[in-house]
């Protein structure tokens, strides 16, 4: 195979075909790789600090690299998945030649500690996007414009056309007379509620090539919070991207053109 293989890992809640755009513009110099969605498999239940995820991830990555016969791969991860390719690329080096994420929830130190508390109370779920998971509305009738809907949707509203569009037709489906979600609210809830909170057993045990990007206006938090992570990880490379949690899906091209010049 001529091209580099990719494995993207999609962020909680947004099945991997949300970020198709980004695959389009990367398939003529990669071959794209990604899990429809984490959580949902039976055989690795959503557990504290995200292990049976890690594991999961993991056991793909085997999958595929002996599917395209290849040793190693370039992990991305976005959010969640940019958590446990970390996790992943510290447990399984050899699996990984280079490792990206994309606005990862890094939680170390003292903020660490309180969700650590916290996530074991019903607390948790008024402290992180929990509560807004499990109460998200999961149907809508068959006629119903999905799409204009969650434009008008805080979290949606930066996005480009064409990857809400992608969201809307990877994260929705027509069953049972309605319009369904695709990505388990429940299962979405449930992760957020079991954050990783362990990241300081991590401390210089990552060896593959890696990059922090964060957006700038990040709600997870100013760049000191990126950077106290990086103080456990000092190889990691931290760079900023001008936009927030969401910029992989609402700026596309920049951030392919970023993930280009990294990978180089």
């Amino acid at each position: 195979m001529s091209k580099p293989l990719i494995n993207f890992v999609h962020a909680n809640g947004f099945p991997s075909g949300s970020y198709q755009t980004l695959f389009n513009l990367l398939t003529p110099n990669f071959e794209i790789v990604a899990n429809s969605k984490y959580g949902h498999d039976q055989d690795f239940p959503v557990e504290n600090n995200w292990q049976p995820q890690v594991d999961e991830l993991i056991q793909y990555t085997e999958q595929q690299l002996k599917k395209y016969n290849q040793e190693k791969l370039i992990c991305i991860g976005h959010s969640f998945g940019g958590v446990i390719a970390f996790m992943a690329a510290c447990q399984k080096p050899d699996l990984f030649s280079q490792l990206v994420m994309l606005d990862p929830p890094v939680f170390v130190g003292s903020k660490a500690f309180a969700i650590s508390l916290i996530k074991h109370t019903k607390y948790i779920d008024k402290f992180s996007p929990a509560g807004k998971a499990k109460s998200r509305r999961r149907t809508w009738p068959l006629e119903a414009n999905i799409e204009a809907l969650f434009s008008r949707k805080a979290l949606f509203s930066n996005f480009d056309k064409r990857c809400l569009h992608d969201y809307v037709k990877s994260g929705f489906i027509s069953r049972n007379n309605q319009i369904e979600l695709v990505f388990d609210a429940d299962v979405e809830a449930n992760i957020f509620r079991k954050m990783v909170t362990n990241l300081y057993r991590y401390k210089n045990k990552l060896t593959v090539p890696a990059t922090l990007v964060y957006g700038t206006t990040s709600n997870l938090g100013s760049p000191d919070f990126f950077k106290k992570f990086r103080k456990l990880n000092k190889n990691i490379v931290l760079e900023s991207f001008e936009g927030g949690h969401m910029f992989p899906l609402e700026k596309p091209e920049e951030t392919v053109a970023r993930l280009q010049a990294i990978i180089k």
